[in-house]
């Protein structure tokens, strides 16, 4: 009976342990989404200290992941390169494979960071080492949802990250690619499918195929509103602006349906600040403002 009484004691101890762990997992979430960086940081050190003392192993893992997550959202980019190295070491450690999906995220993660730092060979080898691994894996028949979702994401975040070097033929080659993926995990109306339309455009618009730029910034338009998930809605705005950009590009090109294009830009522009209002956007309400007042100029040219 006493051991018996022991072990159910222990239990007790663990599940307690795992409740406050959520609990303050919760807590530091709510800080970061209120900009609360050093808060949601000294939440989440008391969490894993908590996960230590239980020697929840997976929690830990977690832990450190929210960590990096809130370090590069306070903008100490140092700080989570860290963390995510100190990350992929801990499971290397513990047996996890190279190619395991949750070392190839956090390798693109790192990737991104590199980016921003301006060391491109740890950027691209660090692109290339997540694609070559997640391609052999579908290659094989491991086309799982989580498998799929992290190619797309990937093969996004590639396609940026060649767009930002002039290569907008490989970019959008990769933006194609990753809205293909997308559509067949999540459907044509995911945010990330539209945000992959978006991207397309973008690449368009620099290869001067404005019509192309069009199409599909209209067409993620009308998905987006067709089914209104939340972070579509949030990104609305931002498809109205480049949408009325590609018309002031095309009212550069062509003077002869000039005031038509420029109405069509307002048009875009009035419903960019419209919906950035809705969906208290401030950023995109800025750039709203900036795209309306460079419509102005041109009508008073």
């Amino acid at each position: 009976m006493g051991i018996l009484g022991t072990k159910v004691d222990e239990e007790n101890k663990e599940q307690l342990g795992e409740e406050k762990i959520i609990h303050m997992i919760k807590l530091a979430k709510l800080s970061q989404e209120r900009k609360e960086f050093k808060k949601s940081e000294q939440l989440l050190h008391l969490a894993l200290r908590a996960a230590y003392e239980i020697q929840h192993q997976d929690a830990q893992k977690y832990i450190i992941d929210e960590m990096a997550h809130n370090a590069y959202e306070a903008g100490d980019f140092k700080k989570a390169e860290k963390l995510f190295v100190d990350l992929i070491k801990q499971l290397l450690t513990d047996g996890v494979a190279q190619n395991d999906n949750s070392i190839i995220h956090i390798s693109a993660k790192l990737a991104n960071l590199y980016v921003m730092f301006h060391e491109e060979v740890k950027a691209h080898k660090g692109f290339n080492f997540c694609i070559h691994h997640l391609e052999a894996k579908i290659k094989k028949g491991e086309d799982d949802f989580d498998t799929l979702a992290l190619y797309s994401l990937i093969l996004s975040w590639f396609g940026d990250y060649v767009h930002g070097r002039g290569d907008f033929t490989q970019s959008l080659a990769l933006f194609k690619q990753s809205h293909e993926i997308s559509v067949k995990i999540n459907g044509k109306h995911h945010p990330h499918s539209l945000l992959q339309l978006n991207n397309m455009a973008a690449a368009y618009t620099l290869m001067n195929r404005l019509e192309d730029a069009v199409d599909c910034l209209n067409t993620a338009l009308v998905l987006a509103q067709e089914v209104k998930m939340d972070d579509g809605l949030k990104d609305l705005p931002y498809y109205f602006i480049n949408l009325a950009n590609v018309y002031l590009t095309q009212v550069e090109k062509s003077a002869a349906d000039a005031k038509e294009l420029l109405k069509m830009a307002e048009n875009s522009c009035r419903e960019a600040l419209k919906c950035a209002k809705v969906v208290d956007n401030r950023d995109a309400l800025i750039k709203a403002r900036k795209c309306m007042k460079q419509i102005n100029s041109y009508q008073t040219l």
